[in-house]
């Protein structure tokens, strides 16, 4: 079979590069085809928090997550499938007592406002208004996002997939691409499970996998996978807005988690999306679980920090289970912030797979050294987010376009080879794990 592009990897990030490229192929002499092993977001994607924040310190990223989140929020009423889109607001606390971190938030305030990006400092009594319940000393900051939400990650990437096929790309599930085809200096195709698949342009967006599938091909890419522990408690029953929250000086007005999805079967948020600096974790509640077709309000917790996740050296050996110490930490941190936690019963816990880089920013772009091959590897843990803006741009690099959607050469895969990045953004970022 003959191909016009083939992406290698069906999560977010390779059924969101499909569902953009194939508005451009031709899907009778040149089709756009997504391989993908097993099922589609079965790796790092189907466990992801898929929240969708835009606290972001470089204005590359946090642009490219204003343009995903406004991808994201309007998918349901432009295609008409629903993502599980839930519009909670993100709000991210700094404590009293760490000027670094108060700073953090004027700064990003400052930059995310300047790109039109909605985004509100509040002070403990705002923070205290906008999550009810919480424990917020004095002297606390922190920045309210109320447009930013979460959507349901499986079904996005299910959708991202079905809006692919329906513009002529091919999804072929269950076949796995083995090795790349290079004849001198160039892509020629991809071995696969069910044969030779040809192509001159190949996208491998395969998370976790890419550094093991590109290293025959004498690419050795400076990615790493850890896996994350995350812990689920039951999610008390959603509060609502409280009078304050009506007062237009509010940061919290226009925010009722009640009204916040676009599909009335999601379970309501209890509170927004919580970023804590001080507890080192976040937490979201999902109400895109079921359960006999009944929602299953719960709240993911995670760490912050990837310092200390374990590190994997083989994806498919990855220990699956989550510790006994990690679940106390991760309940104890975040009944600090809301004590209604405290005596919620556990409903569950995972263990997740990122692919980090040295400056914890995603290598997108040309691979060096190989023409017609595409790396879109090591978003670190804030991947999802990104999703609809990488897809545009990476289309619009295979058509040889200049890049609109994102700075191409902030994310070059060559930036290592060539002794770091220059400009916005220069040398390593802090290892908070989301990019901060």
């Amino acid at each position: 079979m003959k191909a016009g592009v083939v992406v290698v990897g069906g999560g977010v990030m390779g059924a969101s590069i499909a569902w953009h490229a194939a508005r451009f192929a031709d899907p009778l002499s040149g089709p756009v085809v997504l391989l993908e092993r097993t099922r589609l977001a079965a790796g790092s994607s189907g466990r992801s928090g898929a929240i969708l924040r835009q606290f972001y310190s470089d204005r590359v990223v946090a642009a490219m997550a204003r343009d995903s989140l406004r991808v994201y929020a309007g998918l349901g009423r432009a295609t008409g499938r629903s993502i599980g889109f839930q519009r909670t607001g993100v709000v991210t606390i700094a404590p009293p007592g760490r000027p670094e971190e108060a700073a953090l938030v004027e700064r990003n305030v400052t930059m995310m406002s300047s790109i039109g990006i909605d985004v509100r400092r509040v002070d403990a009594a705002g923070i205290r208004r906008l999550v009810q319940g919480a424990v917020v000393a004095e002297g606390s900051t922190g920045a309210f996002e109320p447009d930013a939400g979460a959507v349901d990650p499986v079904r996005t990437v299910e959708v991202l997939a079905i809006l692919a096929r329906e513009l002529g790309a091919v999804t072929r599930v269950g076949v796995e691409a083995r090795a790349l085809v290079v004849e001198e200096g160039r892509v020629r195709g991809v071995d696969t499970s069910a044969g030779r698949l040809h192509a001159e342009r190949v996208v491998v967006a395969a998370g976790p996998w890419t550094r093991r599938f590109l290293r025959p091909a004498g690419l050795e890419l400076p990615l790493r996978v850890v896996r994350p522990e995350q812990l689920f408690l039951a999610a008390p029953a959603a509060r609502g807005a409280t009078d304050a929250a009506a007062e237009e000086e509010d940061p919290a007005a226009g925010i009722d988690p009640r009204l916040g999805g676009e599909d009335p079967s999601l379970a309501p948020a209890a509170h927004p999306v919580l970023l804590d600096l001080e507890q080192g974790i976040y937490a979201r509640c999902e109400g895109h679980v079921s359960r006999e077709g009944l929602p299953v309000p719960r709240t993911r917790i995670g760490r912050m920090d990837h310092a200390q996740d374990a590190e994997v050296e083989d994806p498919d050996e990855a220990e699956p289970g989550v510790s006994p110490a990690y679940r106390r930490w991760a309940r104890e941190r975040l009944a600090r912030r809301l004590p209604d936690y405290r005596a919620r019963p556990e409903v569950g816990a995972f263990t997740g797979l990122y692919t980090l880089s040295p400056d914890e920013q995603a290598l997108i772009g040309p691979a060096p050294g190989i023409a017609g091959l595409w790396i879109v590897a090591g978003f670190s843990g804030h991947g999802f987010k990104l999703a609809p803006s990488v897809g545009e741009g990476v289309a619009q690099m295979l058509r040889g376009e200049p890049v609109s959607a994102f700075d191409g050469a902030f994310f070059s895969p060559a930036r290592f080879a060539e002794g770091g990045r220059s400009g916005e953004g220069a040398g390593p970022a802090p290892r908070r794990g989301f990019g901060l």
